[in-house]
């Protein structure tokens, strides 16, 4: 059984405009074309306050960022457990800066962050590449579906 929360922090209460049931039913449909039947996953709207102290914490990164993974579960686990943590302040700062809807960009952060929980990662160009790709494919599947995958 796969089960994804959305969470919402006070900081930014009334700034998610994207339905929660529709990101939830997105991240499971995420989660199982991975090839997991398995998971327990945390969706996590927060402010640049919280994400500046995760950042620094857990990153040893000064200042906030957009989006943290953390894989909750060892690997070869056939249940997938993490979090994704969103900053949706700086997802708002992103829009002007990339000229794309705010709505889009959590969607691009969600998929960004649970990509990652899959297993997916960046560390060279070409997985970079592929990363970035993928993400927008899956970004653009979300809204030709009226918000699934």
């Amino acid at each position: 059984m796969i089960e994804i929360e959305i969470i919402v922090s006070d900081e930014v209460s009334g700034m998610l405009t994207v339905e929660s049931d529709k990101v939830r039913n997105y991240v499971c449909a995420i989660i199982e074309s991975s090839g997991f039947s398995d998971a327990e996953i945390n969706i996590v709207f927060i402010g640049d306050e919280q994400m500046i102290e995760l950042n620094e914490t857990y990153k040893k990164r000064s200042g906030t960022t957009d989006v943290l993974s953390f894989t909750l579960s060892e690997k070869g686990d056939e249940k997938l457990e993490g979090e994704v943590y969103i900053s949706l302040e700086k997802a708002q700062k992103q829009c002007s800066q990339f000229l794309s809807p705010f709505e889009e960009e959590v969607v691009r952060l969600v998929t960004h962050g649970v990509l990652h929980l899959t297993g997916r990662t960046h560390d060279s160009e070409e997985e970079l590449k592929d990363m970035i790709n993928e993400t927008e494919r899956l970004v653009r599947s979300f809204f030709n579906s009226g918000g699934t995958k």
